[in-house]
C-alpha cells in the first residue's frame, strides 16, 4: 500500500519542483496565460492637429548684404503670408530596423507608418503601429521604438495582450518622427514696395507703394519718403538701411535690421 502511494505522489512532487514559485506567479507568466490580461487599443489621434501659426516673409533683399539700385528700381519689396503648422497621424522611420522575436526575424522598412491607435500601460502613453504578423509595435511619445510589443489575441476581436518576451531591435535606439506639414495662404496680408527716386532738393527720395492684398501692387496707397542727402542710416517701413552712397543715378545700401 505504501509503495503504491509513493508511486502516485512522487511524480507530483517532482513536477512541482521544476516550476519555481517566483516564476509561477511572475507578471510575465500571468500575462501569457491569463485571458483577463488582454487589452483594447484606443483610437488613433486626429488625422491632423494644429500646432501654431507664424508669419512667412518673402523679401527681395538679404540682411547685411550690399545692394545697388538705379533710379526707378526696387529698394525693398516685402510680402507677408500667414502660415499654419500641423502634425499628422503618421510616423516616419528614416532608417530600416531589423527585428527578432523568438524565431521570427524581419525588417521594419524606412517609410511612413500610419498611427493605428493609442495604448496606455504603466502610466505611459504609446503610439501603436499597424499590425505586422499579428504583432503591434509601440512607440513612446519621444518617438523611441519599444522592445515591448502587443500581440493579437486570436478569436478575441480587437483584443491584444502584452507579449512576455521583448523584441530585439537592431539598432536599439531607433526613433520615429511625427510627420508635420503646413498650409500657407496664397494671398499676402502685407505687400509693400519701396523704389529709389534719386536725389532731389538735396534729399534722398524714395517712392513707397503699399499694395492692397491680392492685387500684386495693382492698387493701393502711395507716398513719398524723403531723407537728408548726407544720411548714413535711414529707417524705411520698419527696416534700418545703411546708406553707403546715393546720387542722382543710383544708391548703394545695406539692410542691417528688420
Amino acid at each position: 500500500m505504501h509503495k503504491f502511494f509513493y508511486l502516485i505522489f512522487l511524480p507530483v512532487l517532482t513536477s512541482c519542483a521544476f516550476v519555481p514559485e517566483e516564476w509561477l506567479f511572475s507578471q510575465s507568466f500571468k500575462e501569457m496565460h491569463s485571458s483577463s490580461m488582454s487589452y483594447k487599443i484606443s483610437p488613433p489621434p486626429p488625422q491632423s492637429f494644429f500646432t501654431g501659426s507664424q508669419t512667412v516673409y518673402q523679401n527681395n533683399y538679404v540682411l547685411n548684404e550690399t545692394t545697388t539700385v538705379k533710379v526707378g528700381e526696387t529698394v525693398l519689396r516685402v510680402q507677408a503670408f500667414k502660415k499654419e503648422d500641423f502634425v499628422s497621424n503618421e510616423l516616419i522611420l528614416d532608417q530600416p530596423v531589423k527585428v527578432k522575436i523568438g524565431t521570427d526575424s524581419f525588417t521594419l522598412p524606412a517609410k511612413k507608418y500610419p498611427i493605428f491607435g493609442m495604448f496606455k500601460y504603466g502610466g505611459e502613453s504609446y503610439f501603436v503601429l499597424q499590425k505586422l504578423n499579428r504583432y503591434y509595435f509601440l512607440v513612446d511619445m519621444d518617438g523611441l521604438l519599444q522592445r515591448m510589443f502587443l500581440y493579437e489575441v486570436k478569436g478575441r476581436g480587437n483584443r491584444v495582450t502584452i507579449f512576455p518576451d521583448r523584441a530585439k531591435l537592431f539598432h536599439e535606439t531607433a526613433r520615429l518622427k511625427r510627420v508635420s506639414f503646413f498650409r500657407q495662404e496664397k494671398t499676402p496680408f502685407l505687400d509693400f514696395e519701396v523704389i529709389y527716386d534719386g536725389i532731389k532738393n538735396n534729399q534722398i527720395v524714395l517712392f513707397y507703394k503699399n499694395a492692397v492684398p491680392g492685387t500684386d501692387g495693382g492698387s493701393g496707397s502711395f507716398d513719398t519718403l524723403s531723407y537728408p542727402a548726407d544720411s548714413t542710416m535711414i529707417s524705411v517701413a520698419g527696416r534700418l538701411l545703411r546708406i553707403i552712397r546715393a546720387d542722382k543715378e543710383q544708391m548703394t545700401y545695406i539692410v542691417v535690421k528688420e
